[in-house]
């Protein structure tokens, strides 16, 4: 496990609710023994994605494809589509974009482009990723 996750992942804040806004993506310098993750711009976590329960995610800077922290897998069929702002996870898109946390701080996260609403990704019975839309509403940061 790299430090830098661990400590992140301790900064994580709690999301809040309603507005709009987008995201940028930027690829980051990294050591070579660690993975290259997407940073996303004006994101207080760096190259972290959260989604409805703040559990923490990334995506590969090479392929664009998730990296779930909790189960410490890729997944291949959850991957970035260009322009970057939206992912794929066999035909449901899901979108990413800066919300704001009860702390004020703007963190990327996890939104379905149709509702508006925080996704959810749990593990399932069988140890693969299933997306959820919650009704949770963000509050999006606005660029």
């Amino acid at each position: 496990m790299r430090l830098g996750k661990a400590l992140r992942t301790l900064l994580l804040v709690t999301l809040t609710g309603c507005g709009g806004g987008s995201v940028s993506v930027g690829v980051g310098e990294f050591s070579d023994d660690e993975p290259s993750f997407i940073i996303w711009t004006g994101n207080y976590n760096g190259d972290l994605v959260v989604d409805a329960n703040n559990q923490v995610f990334a995506f590969y800077a090479d392929n664009g494809c998730l990296y779930n922290f909790h189960t410490q897998r890729e997944n291949p069929h959850f991957c970035l589509t260009a322009p970057g702002n939206a992912a794929l996870y066999g035909g449901f898109l899901v979108r990413i974009a800066n919300v704001r946390a009860l702390s004020g701080a703007c963190v990327t996260a996890l939104i379905d482009p149709v509702t508006a609403h925080f996704v959810d990704v749990e593990i399932d019975a069988f140890g693969r990723e299933a997306v959820f839309v919650t009704s949770l509403h963000p509050q999006f940061c606005v660029a």
